[in-house]
């Protein structure tokens, strides 16, 4: 019991280690960003921002391609590059426009430490660039192919020249965008949208991912209110308090009735992990009193206007809007829970042990706060 115990602990401890020298952000979330602008000469220009650790099989191949001071013209970096343009698949009307790579900028300023980093992503800006045929018309459709390990979401912005229309979706890779007319007062995209189920589907997909793996944020807060309290009835008290409040603000900042500055929601969701682990320290507690649910109902409206400000710089379509933004919001119900089932299945044997407070909510909630904090203040001076 004793070693499983301060294997934990050692676990803990670790996890703050190998994240305290990384330069995270609040709401961390790999995605792959994807903007693709028509010129009003025919150009098609298609920005990526990418971690290409996966693509190129590991943080320390990533890192060692980083160094290349020329990338366009890298030999080692050529076969990457090259099945990336491949993977990008962009028809008009069912042809193919072949793209090729024009830019690209990598993460050369970021310490190999960052790309061995489990939780931290060096972003890699890529252009390609194309052309549609003379006096083109039709519709725009986007797949990208998954033999390329795109990180997911893919967060797709089409823009139509002189700001003539624009439209964001987030797509998984192999699902085909919906389509994108090139004039705009053609079809609509709301009129050739993907079935209601298959939107509801993905934005359930990506609440989760929200929180498991990318929102590690969130999962501290709910590890922390997981080791506030012995008693499960107490943990669902709060858990529940904190689902209503988040959905509250996450629902009220979506359809635009409550505007916050990122800038001040980032650092106070960061306090709000620390106060929690802070009170861990403070107050040995059997059940949840009512001083701590109202902090934890005010601090799920916080972290509702952060829920709330991915979404809204992602999108939600326009024919399904409040279907995706309750699935959303269900993902991420879901992802708390198997939050607290991982706990809970990691602690249980320890619960009732005498020593339980000691070996695991001490450290862990230590953790915690030391890593909330220096969020916070990456946060204030950001």
């Amino acid at each position: 019991m004793r070693a499983m115990a301060h294997a934990v602990g050692v676990l803990l401890w670790l996890l703050l280690f190998s994240m305290g020298s990384t330069p995270l952000q609040a709401h961390l979330l790999n995605m792959t960003r994807v903007q693709l602008n028509l010129g009003a000469d025919g150009t098609v220009v298609v920005d990526l921002s990418l971690d290409l650790t996966r693509a190129a099989d590991g943080g320390a191949a990533y890192y060692q391609f980083s160094r290349s001071a020329t990338p366009l013209t890298d030999a080692a970096l050529a076969p990457l590059l090259g099945r990336l343009a491949m993977a990008i698949d962009v028809r008009l009307d069912g042809a193919a426009i072949p793209l090729q790579v024009s830019e690209v900028r990598l993460p050369s300023a970021l310490p190999e430490a960052e790309f061995l980093s489990p939780v931290a992503w060096p972003m890699t800006e890529v252009q390609l660039r194309g052309s549609l045929p003379a006096n083109a018309g039709g519709v725009l459709q986007l797949r990208f192919d998954p033999a390329f390990a795109f990180e997911e979401p893919i967060a797709l912005t089409l823009q139509r020249p002189d700001n003539g229309g624009r439209m964001t979706r987030w797509l998984v890779a192999g699902q085909l965008s919906p389509l994108f007319p090139l004039q705009a007062s053609a079809v609509t995209v709301a009129t050739v949208s993907e079935p209601a189920w298959q939107t509801l589907t993905r934005y359930l997909r990506f609440g989760f991912l929200h929180i498991v793996p990318h929102g590690l944020d969130h999962m501290l807060f709910v590890v922390g209110l997981y080791l506030g309290t012995r008693r499960l009835r107490s943990l669902l008290v709060l858990v529940t308090t904190f689902t209503v409040a988040h959905s509250l603000t996450l629902i009220l900042a979506s359809f635009g009735a409550l505007r916050v500055p990122a800038s001040v929601v980032e650092p106070l969701i960061a306090l709000s992990i620390a106060w929690i682990g802070i009170e861990n320290l403070r107050v040995d507690r059997d059940r949840a009193s009512r001083s701590r649910v109202l902090m934890v109902f005010a601090f799920g409206l916080l972290h509702g206007l952060g829920f709330a400000a991915a979404l809204k710089e992602l999108g939600l379509p326009p024919s399904n809007f409040v279907g995706a933004l309750l699935s959303f919001n269900v993902g991420v119900e879901l992802g708390q829970l198997a939050v607290i089932a991982i706990a809970l299945l990691l602690s249980l044997p320890l619960r009732r042990h005498p020593s339980y407070r000691r070996w695991l909510v001490v450290p862990g909630s230590v953790a915690i706060t030391v890593l909330a904090l220096l969020w916070a203040g990456q946060r204030l001076i950001a």
